[in-house]
């Protein structure tokens, strides 16, 4: 094809915005970390009993008694290891690597958190008084695991954080700490979800910009992933050499999405796998004020991952 030539592929979007949206829903229900030259995110609330059940029905193992409302929402009580396996599950769902915290973000997630009054029961993981950087539940309810072994020399036994409901009210601090085997079953121990900052907002990018062309494009088969964007059959890496211009840009004049250097990996040629690159792809789309707001807005989310990935 000629250089300069504009294509424009008429497809399916394979990513809706219902998928995106539910994304965003649990990925809203996170908190930015800074401390101590550390950039984390957390979650709000310790993992709920249904929100586990619903890995367990993935893995076949779901327990035949469904829980009420109340059981739904109260923290779930789970091993190190059944912890680890959750958060492994939505690592694979969300492309995020989701992990437990360590000792110390977990005390830095935890500060400004009020002692609670007493209580005879677990409480629902939203119940609790969210403390200064809107965390629910970080002390009194629930323990909570950490990633913090007790010793660097053994790793059968891990801190636990928080305390549960049973623990005496002064006997309840953000540096207090415990340490039990990661099979422990007899505690009332919980977890909540942590992911690195870069992780995190590398999600977030993709996932708005997914929303976007999504918006802007309903009847183009594009979908921009970490690495790369794809167009169809054709494709452009984010870490790989700079292009002649930028991946993408916004053509005001033409009212167009040009998309630069893509390149088509199944095109084969006597029997041998050639890469036949294409200069441009443009796409028109409706110009408003609004749209060419939202066009520019992508244009800048996938200058933020290119610049990621060529770090």
């Amino acid at each position: 094809m000629k250089k300069n030539k504009i294509l424009v592929l008429l497809a399916t979007f394979s990513l809706g915005l219902g998928a995106t949206a539910q994304q965003d829903r649990f990925l809203e229900d996170f908190v930015e970390i800074k401390a101590d030259g550390h950039h984390f995110y957390i979650y709000k609330y310790a993992i709920s009993a249904g929100e586990y059940n619903e890995s367990l029905k993935l893995w076949g193992e779901a327990p035949s008694k469904e829980l009420s409302n109340k059981e739904a929402n109260l923290p779930a009580l789970v091993t190190k290891e059944e912890a680890e396996r959750y958060l492994a599950d939505i690592s694979d769902s969300y492309y995020i690597p989701f992990r437990l915290p360590t000792e110390s973000e977990w005390e830095w997630a935890a500060k400004g958190t009020a002692t609670p009054k007493r209580t005879k029961e677990l409480r629902c993981v939203s119940c609790p008084a969210p403390n200064e950087s809107g965390l629910f539940g970080m002390l009194g309810n629930v323990w909570e695991w950490t990633s913090t072994p007790e010793t660097e020399e053994d790793e059968r036994y891990f801190i636990i954080k928080g305390g549960d409901f049973q623990e005496p009210p002064k006997s309840l601090s953000t540096k207090s700490r415990f340490a039990v085997s990661r099979d422990m079953e007899d505690m009332n121990i919980g977890f909540r979800p942590v992911a690195d900052a870069q992780d995190f907002e590398t999600t977030l990018h993709i996932n708005r910009a997914n929303t976007i062309v999504k918006t802007l494009l309903p009847n183009e088969d594009i979908t921009i992933y970490q690495y790369d964007l794809q167009i169809g059959e054709f494709s452009m890496g984010f870490g790989d050499t700079p292009p002649e211009s930028f991946p993408i840009s916004v053509d005001q004049d033409t009212h167009q999405i040009i998309f630069c250097c893509m390149q088509n990996l199944e095109f084969e040629q006597e029997g041998a796998l050639e890469t036949e690159r294409i200069t441009y792809l443009g796409f028109p789309y409706n110009f408003d004020p609004s749209q060419l707001s939202l066009a520019k807005e992508l244009e800048q989310l996938i200058r933020q991952l290119m610049e990621t990935q060529n770090q």
